[in-house]
């Protein structure tokens, strides 16, 4: 959901290092991406392993933010600035301008210091499309011990149809910071996409750890 995401200011997360920060902190400049050499790093993982996943994990802001990406995604595109960060995900051949799926990670400096609640946040940040055929759903919460989490789905145009994209979000937040893993499909598979909206976000296994110093008995395992 490429030009969706941009329209709305997703502010995001992964591929490279995002060190620690204060809310109030400006991030530091990120090393220049390339997308090739990222690619082809990834293309090597593949080669060497058969699983149908391979565990990402990246550290951004206060917390690691992780997920599983399924063969045969691999980096296409990162940005960082401005308190926020992006990193997106496609399979091999396609790019952030023809893709059928997209997987994206995000997270934005300061915006879980907002003074509303949770669904009253993810609308702030995700209802704003500007398309036609916009969708957008709150699918609820999900207990976490670690971040409060919820799993959202927006889109543009009629299921089904040429150009119709789909993404569910999962969608995490502290008193400081938010998170997001997103997977996104575009074109005819997004007829039957609400239907699998959980189901694929679950797939992905996403996660946000506690921060360095946590002392809650949940954090201790970790």
């Amino acid at each position: 959901m490429r030009h969706v995401l941009a329209a709305i200011g997703l502010l995001a997360a992964l591929t490279a290092a995002a060190p620690p920060a204060t809310p109030a902190a400006a991030p530091p400049a990120a090393a220049p991406f390339k997308s090739s050499d990222a690619g082809s790093a990834m293309r090597e993982i593949w080669k060497t392993q058969t699983a149908a996943d391979v565990a990402v994990v990246q550290e951004v802001w206060t917390r690691t933010l992780g997920f599983n990406l399924p063969r045969p995604f691999v980096p296409a595109f990162r940005s960082v600035a401005n308190g926020s960060y992006l990193a997106e995900f496609v399979p091999d051949g396609q790019s952030v301008d023809n893709w059928t799926r997209m997987v994206t990670a995000s997270g934005s400096l300061g915006a879980g210091a907002a003074h509303l609640s949770d669904a009253e946040l993810a609308g702030a940040l995700f209802d704003r499309g500007r398309c036609d055929g916009w969708v957008y759903r709150d699918l609820g919460g999900t207990a976490d011990p670690i971040v409060a989490r919820r799993t959202l789905v927006i889109g543009c145009g009629a299921p089904g149809r040429p150009g119709s994209e789909r993404a569910v979000i999962a969608f995490f937040r502290d008193t400081e910071n938010s998170w997001t893993v997103q997977y996104a499909e575009r074109g005819a598979t997004t007829a039957t996409f609400e239907a699998r909206a959980q189901a694929s976000i679950a797939a992905l296994a996403p996660f946000v750890t506690c921060k360095a110093g946590d002392t809650r008995p949940e954090c201790s395992a970790k």
